[in-house]
């Protein structure tokens, strides 16, 4: 049986977000596909995966022994990155791409000084070319973005005479592989779940808000018109399901949250009919806090990370049936309109969307029907079927047609690491120089990064 890495850099554990989640339904896939499957995971794991190796933060050495006695390695984010000895194994490198970072990064990043946001955009850069030209398989999540990143890889070069002539279609190069959704839809246990706001009452209409607060959605439009119809429907109410992240560098990076809670409070809502969850609700108990929910809400701005994002919490929704309100521009957005799963709204505009808000609470029969429609669409939606693409490959493994990596691959054991070294005069004279053009913050990111290049087996 082949044996497959799967490479997550974030967590996969009990608690875990899109990526971590991404990850462990993709490698339940191909172990049920006949496929030894090997995980690891950017943070602690706390659970128990008797189907697959589950192995939590590995360190460069152990990340190098573990890949060279693999068929095939799957990685995702900065996977490269932290672990250099991937590109240059000598088996196919699958590349995940369902994520559009470097737009979603230029968001979250935009409050910071310009020199800051420079140098980061560059080592982002950095990180994009190493997956670019070591991939020999690429995974998006929607044909919306396969266009993004075929347009990226014939940039780098990667759309050349011999991938052209292994394949003109390029899906042996690229294809599509969306987010997906568990086979069995969810079941309402009939209690309140751990956790849930004890302000909303059992004649209440819950308004869930899936997943963390990040700095590209837009929670404020949605507070502001809450508080438009509040008078008018108290029985509306609008839950946040997680504010915390699983992942404890992410919270320090958002300050969407905080804007949220502050403008809840100032509008007097904060524990009347807004309210905010602070722990990350465990993945295995979303369905308990989705089915106290009567509809599912998707916020955010009108920038080019929206139109290439597949909002993941849009596919929860549909899985517990629930009618949708989101935002326009996104391809589970236009999935929503077209197939009258709910209410699409213009960007940052208040009185659509309290609108909406409003159909939603007083149209009983209209949200019946809708959630009819919900579930007949999520049973096209499963990972079984997202995952086709990803298993035909694992099914006739081979490096692509231009061989990307034969400069950088090498077999054999894997080394032990080594440091290599330079003249302590030269490292400083490069340090201080990087502090006065870049600053402290980005130059303390280079000397990180070139510690872990250094530490390349």
């Amino acid at each position: 049986m082949p044996r497959i890495l799967i490479v997550a850099t974030d967590v996969v554990a009990t608690r875990m977000a899109g990526p971590g989640i991404r990850c462990f339904e993709l490698a339940r896939q191909l172990q049920q596909a006949g496929h030894q499957v090997t995980l690891t995971a950017g943070g602690r794991a706390d659970f128990e995966t008797p189907a697959m190796v589950l192995v939590p933060q590995p360190t460069p050495v152990q990340m190098d022994a573990l890949a060279r006695r693999q068929d095939a390695i799957l990685v995702q984010g900065f996977a490269l990155r932290a672990f250099p000895s991937l590109r240059t194994v000598n088996v196919p490198l699958i590349v995940d791409l369902y994520d559009p970072f470097p737009l979603s990064l230029l968001e979250q990043e935009k409050h910071r000084p310009d020199r800051e946001r420079q140098a980061h955009s560059l080592e982002v850069q950095g990180i994009l070319d190493e997956m670019l030209s070591c991939g020999d398989f690429f995974l998006c999540a929607s044909e919306r973005q396969r266009d993004l990143w075929i347009g990226a890889l014939v940039a780098a070069g990667r759309v050349n005479p011999r991938t052209w002539s292994a394949d003109d279609s390029l899906r042996h190069l690229i294809d599509v592989v969306p987010f997906g959704l568990p086979d069995v839809p969810p079941q309402a246990s009939g209690k309140r779940p751990p956790g849930f706001p004890g302000g909303v009452s059992a004649g209440d209409l819950v308004v869930i808000w899936g997943g963390g607060i990040y700095n590209w959605f837009d929670p404020l439009t949605l507070i502001r018109a809450v508080s438009e119809i509040a008078p008018r429907q108290p029985r509306l109410k609008l839950v946040f399901m997680s504010t915390d992240h699983p992942n404890p560098g992410v919270p320090a990076q958002m300050w969407m949250p905080q804007r949220a809670r502050q403008l809840a409070v100032d509008l007097g809502l904060e524990g009347r009919q807004v309210f905010f969850n602070q722990e990350w609700v465990p993945y295995q108990r979303r369905a308990d806090w989705l089915m106290a929910a009567d509809c599912g809400v998707s916020t955010h701005f009108n920038h080019a990370e929206t139109r290439y994002s597949f909002r993941t919490r849009i596919l929860d929704y549909l899985w517990a049936g629930l009618p949708i309100i989101a935002t326009e521009g996104d391809v589970l957005a236009d999935l929503v309109h077209a197939r009258r799963l709910g209410w699409t709204v213009p960007a940052e505009e208040v009185d659509p969307l309290a609108q909406a808000l409003e159909e939603m609470v007083t149209g009983e029969a209209e949200r019946q029907s809708t959630s009819d429609r919900v579930r007949a669409t999520a049973a096209e939606m499963t990972w079984g079927r997202a995952a086709q693409p990803l298993l035909r490959f694992c099914g006739e493994l081979q490096l692509a047609a231009d061989s990307p990596r034969d400069r950088l691959r090498r077999t054999g054991p894997p080394s032990a690491t080594r440091l290599r070294v330079q003249r302590p005069e030269r490292l400083v004279r490069a340090g201080l120089a990087s502090v006065q053009q870049q600053g402290l913050a980005a130059t303390s990111r280079r000397v990180r990064d070139w510690w872990r290049r250094r530490r390349m087996p």
